[in-house]
């Protein structure tokens, strides 16, 4: 049977938030991704990782624990799956905003493969954490889920991008900057303050929001040439 405590139950209700504000942001882009510029693409590819991750993080918490045959290996494959989405999501959102700031140009393929190379080393790592488990595992015997010391290093590359994110927006409008700032603290305080408490993929579902909204003010025709 099921084993949903409290606080996978708080999880799922935001992977769900995160699903409702992807999807509705999805439908209304719908009319931008029709112009096939480059920007338009990469932000569509992070709303869907974004619920990619939503829904992966919302399995592993309704398998976690539970007392039915083979939903480890199902937990391992969901957790390995959100957690490449969030390596991935991270360097996509930067080389997004980069394509923002450099708009006045075509943008350079090898550019955006140095961009993301940390994910791509986070990629390998994470890969390599199912031949030796030094991040995180789930225990087939009793399908729960455990971290090990070296589970911290799935971070380095999100906060090397994050860094990058606030000097991207910084350099793009200086208004939107505190708004990302304010999530990534709301972020730290669901990891330090309400342990067990996912809100990851609602962080970013919500700052793909405000992203989406920050650009809807623009003019659709514009002189952007990705």
């Amino acid at each position: 049977m099921l084993n949903i405590s409290d606080l996978h139950l708080a999880s799922l209700l935001m992977d769900a938030a995160a699903m409702f504000l992807i999807i509705g942001t999805m439908a209304s882009t719908y009319i931008y991704r029709k112009r096939g510029r480059m920007v338009d693409k990469l932000f569509f590819i992070m709303l869907v990782i974004d619920m990619v991750m939503a829904i992966s993080d919302g399995i592993t918490y309704v398998v976690d624990g539970a007392t039915i045959s083979g939903v480890g290996i199902l937990s391992i494959v969901c957790n390995n799956i959100f957690f490449l989405a969030f390596e991935g999501i991270c360097g996509v959102l930067a080389v997004y905003l980069d394509c923002r700031i450099n708009a006045d140009k075509p943008y350079s393929q090898k550019k955006a493969i140095k961009i993301l190379l940390p994910a791509i080393i986070s990629f390998v790592m994470i890969l390599a954490n199912n031949l030796v488990h030094f991040l995180y595992w789930v225990d087939l015997s009793t399908n729960e889920y455990y971290q090990y010391p070296l589970y911290t290093l799935v971070f380095v590359a999100p906060v090397i991008y994050m860094i990058y994110v606030i000097y991207a927006l910084y350099r793009i409008d200086r208004s939107i900057v505190w708004i990302f700032i304010v999530l990534i603290v709301v972020r730290v305080f669901f990891a330090n303050i309400m342990q067990g408490v996912s809100s990851t993929a609602l962080i970013f579902a919500m700052g793909l929001v405000f992203v989406h909204i920050h650009y809807m003010r623009l003019p659709f025709y514009d002189k952007e040439v990705l």
